[in-house]
């Protein structure tokens, strides 16, 4: 027997749900399981589906009982009864005994209860204890949106149907909420079209996290309201979540009305408890539940027991989106906003406070964990301390925060905090006020800097103004830091001069280094040491010699203090210099240890920088299976976290596998093609230039395109033209265009030379077809003893000197006499833009193709202008005409 009725609209997803409710229900153990969760969740329908689907399990009948109506507890036994097939007699017993009595009897039929909507009777659940006694093969499934605390309950939390993060991805008719939407939106506009929406219905999904009720109510707003609409509505009204609809039952013809029952159905201290938490954002933990909403564990536990809050696989508290707008109703209602703000603030904040020893000793990796856990609650504390104007807590948060953000690559998101604290404090009235300002304004210039974020400001303006102030107020300490900041600055002013000078960001950071080495703090005093033993700066104070010497004695200094962040960073700028020095073993062994590094600190840009510098290694090797691997996770991880750099770095990777392995160069060209508009500046410190062009390079050769292969053989390199690295590609593709243009002995000379340099950088080599093909050709061309004459020829060549023939071959054309006639030569870098110039490009297009940055293009720009004595584009242009330039 089956006592449901047809529901009058189509059940969707929840297909992960039904398999496992089924299963529990298979379970001999388990005979009495309840679906808990809030009202509107869909308890009710995913257990009339259950129940359909295991109709043949229980062969003897499933019985629906419908409580929603009642309200007394001994109602819940005369519910039962009627919904069985069993009628009261008229005799000497009583209805509980004479139903018992039937029980007995029926006690080895397969029986399913589905006792729906419990709440409101718990008072009488004794009963179902007492019906599974007296039964031995009926089974109870329950809906509630409290659990029943029965000893022989199972409990299965029921969330909502499934929704995509974000509009783009993966299709979103695979999410059962989206599905639901477009069911109703189709019932109500049949000429609903999702593509035209799809953000703004994926909002909506997400807004209410799934709620099947809360889904259908919104798209009855259809016939009024656009979905973009509708969604902005959710974030602000709950009573738009409503229907007119006649057929409904009240319980579900509002989203309030259904908040309301569950909150009649608290205690007065647990809607006082409630309503506080309603301030937590994307979760909490219960020491913060203690400290802001003053809530127990035994509160806590019936909350959770309500369906009210619920608790994750992480071990914390959530509360449904829709339920937390509902509390901070009832929180404003009750005029005690402010005080929990207040409280919340102080606990957050104060929070980042005292966890700046932990980032900065052994603790670092717990304290990060701890941010990264919480922070949505910090968002939206730094938020209320601006609109409270708490300046003084945001100046004591701001250290951890801006760390967090540069240790866990957080730039984007906190970077708009940072912001739009000092939109609000500056001008500041007071020195002391001011002070603060620049405290965050100085933090804030650091993670632009380290993040590569395109902001117009006059961050070098900045850094002087906080750096003066700090020093007018002797506060030695941000002094140290502004000094710190201002040397990274000073670099990226070098990189944009020709030639660089390093010697103003040497100077800043010795200065910055003493400071703190006077205030005995080793944290900061290792940060200008680190800054000082890089390459560049090292070359221009110490000498190369003694780079790897100062790395090894600032990655000492880091283990002492317990700095894992430095620690990576340190080894992979080991990785770096040993690249320098063209020890290409070490480079693949640090840049290994420096990703295992960077994964145990979870930092997402030196992830992409180790992980790209591993990539390079194995493909140099010919290990051209795990490059590809590596590549793809490279890909991955930049397009999900919108880092443009490593997807300039694995489109370039995966664009020389394919041609190298595939032979593919015009998917590889498009790949490249696809990637340039999307390309940023690259971050400090890494070797992004070496191999951000190879797969260029390579596409250009393999589709004969010899002259525009050969213009990138310069940013083919790093520093040295020695480097075995880079040279083994420039020396193929030189033999290619050899060959091409009928010079087979000089192609085969330098294709010895390529095969006879050591094998971690030529592996690739031999996984080449095109060269397998070429040297197979040149032996027929020459015969045997012509090509191996020229092979042994090749072999003998000295590496650097022939490259550097290689790349002056076009030294004594009539362009380049008339370039060396001029008072001050154009650069070749300078000579690129030009040309595109002629060719009517803007500073951002040359920016994209030449992989630069739009302010370093104007650099260049400015110069070419210096040295043609012009000062626009078009004066430039009759210039170099004039003098042969092009």
């Amino acid at each position: 027997m089956y006592t449901f009725a047809i529901p009058p609209t189509l059940f969707l997803g929840r297909e992960q749900e039904i398999a496992e409710i089924s299963a529990l229900l298979d379970n001999p153990s388990c005979r009495l399981l309840t679906l808990v969760g809030p009202g509107g969740i869909g308890k009710t329908r995913l257990a009339m589906e259950v129940a359909t689907h295991k109709r043949a399990s229980f062969s003897d009948g499933v019985y629906f009982v419908p409580l929603a109506a009642l309200d007394q507890a001994d109602e819940l036994f005369t519910a039962i009864a009627e919904a069985m097939p069993f009628r009261f007699q008229q005799d000497q017993r009583s209805p509980r005994e004479q139903f018992f009595a039937y029980l007995s009897e029926k006690q080895a039929q397969c029986l399913l209860l589905v006792l729906d909507n419990v709440e409101q009777l718990l008072h009488g659940v004794d009963l179902i204890s007492d019906i599974l006694a007296v039964t031995t093969n009926l089974k109870i499934l329950v809906t509630s949106r409290e659990t029943l605390n029965l000893q022989e309950e199972w409990v299965r939390q029921i969330g909502g149907l499934t929704y995509p993060r974000q509009a783009e991805g993966d299709p979103l008719e695979e999410y059962s909420a989206i599905q639901l939407f477009l069911d109703r939106a189709r019932h109500i506009r049949g000429d609903f079209d999702l593509a035209e929406v799809r953000k703004s219905v994926v909002d909506i999904c997400r807004l209410v996290e799934g709620m099947p009720l809360a889904i259908e109510l919104a798209a009855g707003w259809l016939k009024t309201l656009q979905p973009a609409d509708i969604a902005q509505e959710i974030q602000h009204n709950l009573n738009l979540l409503a229907t007119r609809s006649r057929n409904l039952p009240e319980r579900h013809r509002s989203i309030r009305f259904v908040f309301d029952h569950s909150w009649q159905l608290m205690t007065e201290h647990e809607r006082n408890v409630f309503q506080r938490i309603s301030i937590f954002r994307g979760g909490f933990t219960r020491e913060a539940a203690q400290v802001v909403a003053g809530a127990s564990l035994d509160t806590l536990a019936g909350l959770i027991d309500q369906s009210m809050i619920r608790l994750n696989a992480a071990g914390r508290y959530e509360i449904h989106e829709l339920l937390r707008q509902y509390g901070a109703e009832q929180l404003e209602a009750a005029g005690q906003t402010e005080a929990v703000q207040q409280a919340y603030v102080a606990y957050y904040l104060g929070q980042l406070y005292r966890l700046e020893q932990d980032i900065k000793s052994h603790q670092q990796i717990a304290a990060l964990d701890i941010i990264a856990a919480d922070f949505e609650d910090v968002r939206h504390a730094w938020h209320l301390a601006i609109q409270l104007r708490q300046l003084a807590a945001l100046s004591q948060a701001v250290e951890s925060l801006h760390w967090f953000a540069d240790m866990r690559s957080r730039y984007h998101e906190v970077v708009p905090l940072l912001q739009a604290a000092l939109e609000q404090f500056l001008p500041a009235p007071s020195q002391e006020e001011l002070a603060m300002c620049y405290r965050i304004q100085v933090r804030l210039a650091r993670l632009v800097l380290l993040g590569n974020l395109q902001i117009d400001e006059n961050l070098g303006a900045q850094i002087d103004n906080c750096l003066a102030l700090a020093r007018t107020r002797q506060d030695q300490a941000e002094v140290g830091f502004c000094l710190l900041i201002s040397g990274i600055y000073a670099i990226q002013e070098a990189e944009q001069k020709e030639p660089p000078d390093f010697s103003r960001a040497v100077a800043t950071f010795q200065e910055c280094a003493a400071v703190f080495e006077a205030l005995g703090d080793p944290y900061y005093r290792a940060e200008p040491l680190a800054w000082l033993a890089c390459g560049t700066l090292a070359s221009f104070n110490t000498g190369r010699f003694s780079i790897r010497e100062l790395l090894k004695q600032n990655l000492d200094l880091r283990r002492e203090i317990g700095d894992h962040n430095g620690i990576a960073w340190i080894t992979l700028n080991l990785s770096n210099d040993a690249l320098g020095e063209l020890d290409y073993l070490a480079y693949e062994r640090y840049a290994r240890e420096a990703l295992a590094l960077m994964r145990e600190i979870d930092s997402v840009k030196g992830i992409l920088q180790a992980m790209f510098q591993v990539t390079q290694a194995a493909l140099l090797k010919g290990e051209l299976e795990e490059a590809q691997t590596l590549a793809e996770q490279v890909r991955d991880l930049a397009d999900k976290t919108n880092n443009l750099n490593g997807l300039v770095w694995s489109t370039d990777i995966l664009a020389f596998l394919l041609s190298i392995k595939n032979e593919a160069y015009t998917e590889a060209a498009d790949l490249i093609q696809a990637s340039q508009a999307r390309f940023q500046k690259p971050f400090f410190g890494n070797p992004s230039d070496l191999g951000r062009r190879w797969g260029q390079a390579i596409v250009h050769c393999g589709q004969g395109q010899y002259a525009p292969a050969r213009q990138l053989y310069a940013s083919l390199f790093w520093e040295r033209h020695d480097d075995p690295g880079p040279a083994t590609i420039c020396l193929a593709l030189e033999a290619v265009a050899l060959a091409y243009e009928g010079e087979p002995e000089k192609a085969v000379e330098l294709l010895s030379l390529a095969f006879h340099q050591p094998a971690w950088v030529n592996g690739w080599l031999h996984r080449w077809p095109l060269l397998t093909r070429l040297s197979i050709n040149l032996q027929l061309q020459l015969g045997d003893q012509a090509y191996q004459a020229a092979w042994e020829r090749g072999a003998l060549l000295d590496l650097e000197t022939t490259i550097q023939s290689i790349l002056g071959k076009e030294d004594d054309t009539p362009h380049e006499i008339a370039n060396q006639s001029l008072l001050e030569p154009l650069s070749g870098r300078e000579l690129e833009v030009l040309g595109l110039i002629a060719e009517g490009l803007s500073n951002s297009e040359i920016a994209r193709r030449l992989v630069l940055s739009v302010g370093t293009v104007k650099v260049h720009t400015r110069n070419i202008y210096g040295k043609l004595s012009v000062s626009s584009r078009t004066q430039a242009l009759a210039q170099a005409t004039r003098l042969n330039l092009f």
